[in-house]
This record gives structure tokens, sequence and C-alpha cells, in this order.
């Protein structure tokens, strides 16, 4: 069961690294690449296309443009901080409070089946609104 445990922290961890290295390679370069299968493939953007431009937009003090941009990227940024947060609290306090938080988020929603449904409805909307604005 601990190794479970661990491996939570581990795999957040890496995501949250591997994000913040994307976005600061972005942030830091001329060259915006896409690597979004979906729209490689399709040609058309999936729910969290422009998410780093969004970030970068947030990055630069402008709220109302990442908005605009994909609103996913404004949640993506305030998840990111407040997880790698809880994590590092845990790491000086050896504590587990990002765990605790992570399973009853996940039993929070799979109780709460209409809440999880309206999460979903957004994000299709928002993948409509991504394709109508052709990003």
């Amino acid at each position: 069961m601990r190794q479970e445990k661990n491996k939570l922290y581990l795999t957040t961890a890496i995501v949250c690294f591997f994000g913040l290295l994307w976005l600061a390679l972005d942030y830091y370069s001329d060259a915006h690449i896409v690597v979004c299968p979906v729209k490689v493939v399709t040609g058309y953007p999936c729910p969290s296309c422009g998410s780093t431009r969004s970030i970068t937009s947030l990055l630069q003090g402008d709220w109302k443009g990442a908005i605009l941009i994909n609103p996913l990227g404004v949640l993506s940024a305030l998840l990111i901080i407040a997880i790698l947060a809880l994590i590092l609290y845990d790491g000086l306090a050896k504590k587990r409070v990002y765990e605790k938080v992570y399973r009853r988020t996940e039993l929070f929603l799979q109780r709460h089946t209409l809440i999880s449904s309206v999460l979903v409805v957004l994000i299709l909307l928002n993948w409509i609104w991504n394709i109508k604005k052709g990003l």
C-alpha cells in the first residue's frame, strides 16, 4: 500500500515537472511547436489545445487573454500550483495531505455523477469553442 501511495506522488511530480519544462521551453523560445496528436492527425484542436499559450498569457499578466485562448490553461496553472504546494508541504511536514485530497476528490466525483457529468459537458463545450475559433 505504501508503494502505491509513493507512486501517486512520483507520477504527479513527473507530470508536473514535464509540464513546467514544456512551458519553460515554449515561454523562452520563439518556435511554437504543435504537438497535439489530435490536431496533427485530424486537423481539429483537442479540448486542451491552446493551454500552453493560455498559461504564457497568464505569466505575462494577461488574464483576459489567457481565458479567451483556453480557460483550461488557467485551470491547469492553478491546479499545478496547488498540487506542487501540497506535495512540497507533504515532503517538508511528513504528511499525506495531497494523497487525502486526491482520494477525496476521486470519491466525490464517483459519488456525485451529476457534478462529474457537468464537468464533462463543460470540457465538451470548451472543445466545441476551440474548434469554432479555429485554434
